[in-house]
């Protein structure tokens, strides 16, 4: 389940260029797609889903889907993007809904977003006003327990920050697992890497063997920017064997990982799967960011730089005049 880039679903908050609810989808991300379809890897496609979203929350006037001064989504897309996973899960049958039910307690948080971290500005950050984002809890309902993870749940979900945002950071059991475990009317297991889905997720899951005993089905959540940008690449990292995870084996309606990885094999752009720390670091970085035209700090890694070509996606294009300012 590739998370957009928040640039892909609103563009036109980059240039005027771009007409409002058209999706930007980069080559490599369209060509992973195409691919994965072409291999039968079952994928969650959340750029239509989220385009069609942005579309009717403009014209409701609803939540935006992404955070305004940061690169992650909103709890408005961590909801819709939770809905299509376990819609899909139990249409195809891999996986019954549960009997342990779950509530929602609103709670609001206040963050400074990624986005103006990364922009290394002291002056912009004391200037800032942090946004205040209104989340969703998940509670059982027998119990009014925060959500908690359960290790032998059926479902397992690997991630990067966009699983991480709101279920490990405040305030807490509001992200994706959480509402994606209210859906699915059952806790689920996790492994969430900030930064690392791409690549140190799966080594960290071939250390965990256990991690895989009982499973029917892995979600596996990565932002766009790193069919590109992965932390590590891509690189090939093997399954546990069988001796030292019992995986409960396929049939009817399962989804066994064995299976998902030997057909993700080739599947991924070459320029990806080849794709190393150090190639990675080689990367030529533009003097200024492409947007704001700010002078890039010299210790600054490859995934800052990302994150500054599209700085303007936070959508606050006041930030210019306080550049000016400055």
């Amino acid at each position: 389940m590739p998370a957009p880039n928040k640039e892909s679903i609103y563009p036109d908050y980059l240039t005027r260029r771009e007409r409002q609810g058209r999706v930007l989808m980069s080559p490599p991300t369209r060509n992973l797609l195409t691919r994965l379809k072409a291999a039968k890897v079952e994928c969650v496609d959340l750029f239509a889903l989220f385009a069609q979203a942005r579309t009717n929350a403009d014209r409701a006037g609803a939540s935006a889907l992404y955070l305004e001064q940061d690169s992650h989504w909103s709890p408005a897309g961590v909801g819709l993007a939770a809905q299509a996973v376990a819609k899909r899960l139990i249409e195809k049958g891999w996986v019954k809904s549960g009997k342990t039910p779950y509530c929602e307690k609103p709670r609001a948080v206040e963050r400074l977003g990624d986005v103006l971290r990364m922009l290394q500005s002291p002056a912009i950050e004391r200037s800032s006003v942090p946004e205040r984002v209104p989340c969703l809890q998940v509670l059982r309902e027998d119990s009014g327990m925060l959500y908690q993870d359960q290790a032998d749940s059926e479902v397992l979900i690997l991630g990067d920050s966009f699983l991480r945002i709101y279920q490990h950071d405040e305030p807490g059991g509001a992200g994706f697992i959480a509402h994606l475990a209210k859906e699915l009317n059952q806790p689920l297991a996790s492994l969430v890497s900030d930064g690392g889905a791409s690549t140190l997720v799966r080594q960290e899951l071939h250390g965990r063997p256990v991690l895989l005993k009982n499973k029917r089905v892995v979600v596996w959540e990565f932002v766009e920017r790193d069919v590109r940008l992965g932390t590590e690449g891509w690189q090939q990292v093997p399954l546990p064997s069988e001796s030292r995870a019992e995986v409960r084996p396929q049939g009817p309606g399962s989804s066994g990982m064995s299976a998902a990885s030997s057909q993700l094999k080739g599947v991924l752009p070459t320029q990806v799967a080849q794709t190393s720390k150090s190639a990675v670091s080689q990367v030529s970085k533009p003097a200024f960011c492409k947007c704001c035209a700010i002078p890039r700090s010299a210790d600054m890694d490859v995934g800052d730089t990302a994150g500054l070509e599209t700085c303007a996606t936070l959508g606050q294009h006041a930030l210019k005049s306080v550049i000016a300012e400055e």
